[in-house]
């Protein structure tokens, strides 16, 4: 659902394009495809080289003397600095080399998948064979290029399967939350695997904590419920604590009432008085979630959320400012 585009920095050279209207057309129909105006954005970008890669584009696009390439480049630009993801940097600084930009974007693929490199003809020509898996700018057009680039997805009743749909959202994230009713019941097993795939990632992409979100046991009597609560806690805590990883930590959260199965992620923030505060950035929306391997089930619909739809669950559940927030129990490796 969250797909990731590395694009090298010959895209934005005004002198790597002899066609300058196809040029135009090409950077359009990436601006658009990319970050639609009518649905959620289901393309992140990578920053290549440590968050290099942005400072080298801010170069190339500033120099385009063509006024109508420069428009369209400036509003590419735009969209993207507001979903870009910093990649690990991997080899030697590549400098203004755009064969080198590809080596590097080649290299931290192999670390975590990148669904995208796109480069111009001319670099990857330049070394068909190295090069195998780099797109060109000119396949922009065909319908090919953006098969399985959605917003929205019909997975499987399959854990392994749904779970791997927001390993993306979950890899260029600092803290993830979970909001699940059955979080701790009928559904723990997608629990405990979307923890798992979630602390498999290189330690270069930096610490994560999660928080799961559920809704509280089934009780009148409330001495009765907090005991239930403890009981649901302390089994919880035998399964995440083990496929945690070092420095990552989760929190278990029990509301009153929960209905629907949200997810959202994003990063920390600093504040003037320098207090870190979260900021959501993407999230999506469950229809159903797998409780065990049912590949023959109807598939369950899935979809990325829109920006007011993220603000609106994250400041009713996420929020350090959420209302009536219930008090975490802490799970650490």
């Amino acid at each position: 659902m969250l797909s990731e585009f590395a694009l090298t920095p010959s895209i934005f050279d005004e002198a790597s394009h002899t066609d300058k209207v196809a040029w135009c057309d090409q950077v359009r129909k990436l601006t658009f495809a990319m970050f639609p105006d009518t649905s959620a954005w289901p393309v992140i970008v990578s920053d290549l080289y440590a968050g290099s890669w942005s400072s080298q584009v801010e170069a190339y696009v500033e120099s385009i003397q063509d006024h109508r390439a420069k428009k369209f480049c400036i509003e590419l630009a735009t969209r993207m600095r507001q979903r870009l993801v910093v990649r690990p940097d991997c080899g030697a600084w590549p400098s203004d080399d755009d064969a080198a930009w590809c080596r590097e974007a080649i290299a931290t693929h192999a670390v975590e998948p990148i669904d995208r490199i796109v480069s111009v003809r001319t670099t990857k020509d330049s070394s068909a064979h190295e090069f195998a898996i780099v797109r060109c700018i000119d396949e922009v057009e065909d319908a090919g290029f953006w098969h399985d680039i959605n917003a929205d997805a019909s997975p499987r009743m399959v854990v392994a399967e749904q779970v791997q749909l927001l390993r993306k959202l979950c890899l260029h994230s600092e803290w993830v939350a979970l909001i699940n009713p059955y979080s701790f019941g009928m559904e723990q097993d997608f629990t405990v695997e979307l923890i798992r795939i979630a602390m498999r990632r290189d330690t270069k992409f930096g610490k994560l904590k999660l928080e799961v979100h559920a809704k509280e046991p089934d009780g009148i009597d409330p001495t009765e419920r907090t005991k239930k609560q403890q009981r649901v806690t302390s089994h919880m805590r035998g399964r995440i604590q083990p496929v945690l990883s070092v420095g990552n930590t989760a929190e278990l959260y029990f509301w009153p009432k929960l209905l629907d199965r949200i997810i959202v992620a994003g990063h920390y923030v600093k504040l003037s008085d320098g207090t870190m505060r979260k900021s959501p950035r993407w999230g999506a929306s469950m229809s159903h979630v797998a409780h065990r391997s049912e590949p023959d089930a109807v598939p369950t619909e899935w979809k990325l959320l829109r920006r007011d739809a993220l603000d609106r669950w994250f400041r009713e559940f996420v929020a350090e400012s959420a209302s009536d927030k219930p008090i975490p129990s802490l799970i650490q490796f």
